[in-house]
């Protein structure tokens, strides 16, 4: 659909792009939503608690710039929609669940299906409990951090969606660590992988168990020189997906090298589809 037009207001998005701008606010109550909430949160700082309503639910969050882009992608774009076969209850994996808007997305456009979420952060995951337990999802949040291999590891919440297992650098807590391979249903429809750094060490572990997946969607956090992407394409070419690759965010000048947040080079999103 759309790029990210809630930095820009609802004029903007009218000067820019008036056809598809119009047509989506005429019929997209997600699209309109957007432009309420950025209305609602536009004047909060970083990392301010809110609460916010859609149709007869509200949400909870913990930051607004970053709900906003979630909400643009989970429930604008629709990147987490799925084909689920006649007759079977779909199962969604939610690995770095924050504050539960894969899940509310799946709500609306599934009804019932079956959950099971990670999110290692304990503020965060609470707002995630009352977000799935107010829309009526059901299902399992597990408050545990997913790596390779068990053992522990230092976490560093951010109060936002990018709380990450480090090596010991800022200030963090020791956390327990888990590999998904030991959670993983037998089937999954959607497999959603957002866990800020870990997701190649995840793929690695699943992969003797990627038959069981149908769909699997990863952020994949790309740190100049360190590579890791090609290998985790290769290994869900080799499982029987065909990979396809955007940008979320990336340099508008790649041969300079420009870091876009912090740690990390490029955002992309790997999405896997099993032939």
């Amino acid at each position: 659909m759309s790029s990210i037009y809630h930095p820009l207001g609802f004029w903007n998005g009218l000067l820019r792009r008036p056809a598809w701008h119009l047509r989506e606010y005429w019929r997209s109550a997600e699209y309109r939503a957007l432009h309420r909430f950025a209305r609602r949160l536009g004047g909060l700082p970083r990392h301010n608690a809110a609460t916010v309503s859609f149709g007869q639910y509200t949400i909870e969050l913990c930051d607004g710039p970053s709900f906003l882009s979630a909400w643009d992608e989970i429930f604008v774009n629709r990147i987490y929609e799925v084909a689920v076969r006649e007759g079977e209850k779909p199962v969604l994996v939610d690995a770095g669940a924050n504050i539960g808007l894969a899940a509310l997305f799946w709500k609306t456009r599934m009804g019932e299906f079956d959950y099971l979420g990670f999110e290692p952060d304990p503020a965060v995951a609470a707002l995630c409990r009352r977000n799935l337990e107010a829309w009526g999802v059901r299902g399992r949040l597990e408050e545990r951090a997913l790596a390779e291999t068990e053992g522990e590891q230092c976490f560093v919440a951010d109060g936002a969606d990018g709380g990450r297992l480090t090596d010991g650098e800022g200030d963090g807590v020791t956390v327990k660590t888990e590999r998904l391979s030991q959670w993983l249903p037998e089937r999954v429809d959607l497999l959603k992988v957002d866990v800020e750094g870990a997701e190649g060490g995840v793929l690695r572990d699943i992969g003797p168990f990627l038959d069981r997946i149908r769909n699997l969607f990863v952020e994949w956090h790309y740190r100049a020189g360190e590579g890791g992407l090609g290998r985790a394409i290769a290994l869900l070419e080799e499982a029987g997906f065909d990979c396809h690759v955007k940008v979320a965010q990336g340099p508008r000048q790649p041969f300079m090298r420009e870091p876009v947040c912090g740690r990390f080079s490029q955002y992309l999103n790997l999405y896997a589809v099993r032939r």
